[in-house]
C-alpha cells in the first residue's frame, strides 16, 4: 500500500502544472515526506525541467490629455460650412443641416455662425454665436441641443460639468468616428446623461481642425441623429 502511495506522489507530481512552480518554494517540503529513492528520482527529473516565471500585469491607460489644442477641435477662426444629415424620429426621411461659421473676432474670440435646418416648405434658420474663453467654447445654439458648452478648457480625460440637469463628460480624446464626410481618428468624444441619465443619453464627435463630426440624441421623447456629409473652407 505505502509503495502504491509513494507512486501516485510521483505521477501526481510529475503530471501536474504546480510542480513547475514548486521549485521556488515548497517542493523542499514536499520531497521530504517523500521515500528517499523516489525523491532522488523526482530532484533529478526537475533539475531539467524550464523555469517559469510569471509575466508583469500589462497597464492598459486611456489617454489622458490630447496632443490637440482645444480650440483646434472646434476652430472657430476659420470660414467654414459644415453640411450634415439630419434623422429623427420626429419626421421621416432625411432633412439637411448647414452651419457657416462667418465673421470672427479674435479680440473678443467670438464667431459669429448661420445654421438652417432644411425641410419642404420653411426652413428653420437661426444665428447665433460661439464664443472662446476660460472655460471653453460655448455656443448659444447647437442642431440638436440648443445654447451649451461646446468644448470645455481644459480638454482632459473623464472632465465632468453640468448643465442643467446634464451631465457631461469627456470620455475619449482618440475616438473613432466614420460619417458620411469620412472616417475621422482622433476625436473628441463627449458623452452625456441627459437629466442626469434618467430621460436618456447623448454623445458627440469632434475631429482635429474640422469640428462637430456625428451626434445622437437618445431621450424619452426622441432619437435623433447628424452626420456630416461635407466640409469646406471659404
Amino acid at each position: 500500500m505505502k509503495k502504491l502511495m509513494n507512486s501516485f506522489i510521483v505521477i501526481s507530481l510529475i503530471a501536474a502544472p504546480i510542480c513547475a512552480a514548486a521549485q521556488y518554494a515548497g517542493i523542499d517540503s514536499v520531497l521530504a515526506r517523500t521515500d528517499s529513492a523516489i525523491s532522488s528520482g523526482i530532484s533529478e527529473a526537475l533539475e531539467g525541467m524550464p523555469v517559469f516565471a510569471v509575466p508583469a500585469p500589462v497597464s492598459i491607460a486611456p489617454v489622458r490629455a490630447s496632443e490637440a489644442a482645444a480650440a483646434d477641435y472646434l476652430p472657430l477662426g476659420r470660414r467654414a460650412v459644415y453640411e450634415y444629415e439630419y434623422t429623427s424620429s420626429e419626421f421621416p426621411g432625411v432633412k439637411t443641416i448647414r452651419i457657416e461659421h462667418m465673421e470672427y473676432s479674435q479680440e473678443t474670440g467670438t464667431a459669429k455662425v448661420n445654421m438652417i435646418i432644411f425641410n419642404k416648405t420653411n426652413p428653420k434658420v437661426s444665428n447665433f454665436v460661439m464664443t472662446a474663453g476660460a472655460s471653453g467654447i460655448r455656443s448659444a445654439d447647437s442642431p440638436l441641443a440648443g445654447p451649451r458648452l461646446e468644448i470645455p478648457f481644459p480638454c482632459t480625460y473623464n472632465l465632468t460639468w453640468s448643465e442643467g440637469s446634464d451631465r457631461s463628460r469627456i470620455s475619449a480624446l482618440n475616438g473613432k468616428v466614420t460619417v458620411p464626410a469620412g472616417t475621422y481618428d482622433n476625436c473628441l468624444k463627449i458623452s452625456t446623461r441627459v437629466g442626469g441619465g434618467d430621460a436618456g443619453s447623448a454623445e458627440r464627435y469632434y475631429a482635429p481642425g474640422v469640428g462637430l463630426v456625428y451626434e445622437q440624441i437618445i431621450a424619452e421623447d426622441r432619437q435623433e441623429t447628424i452626420k456630416l456629409t461635407s466640409y469646406r473652407l471659404k
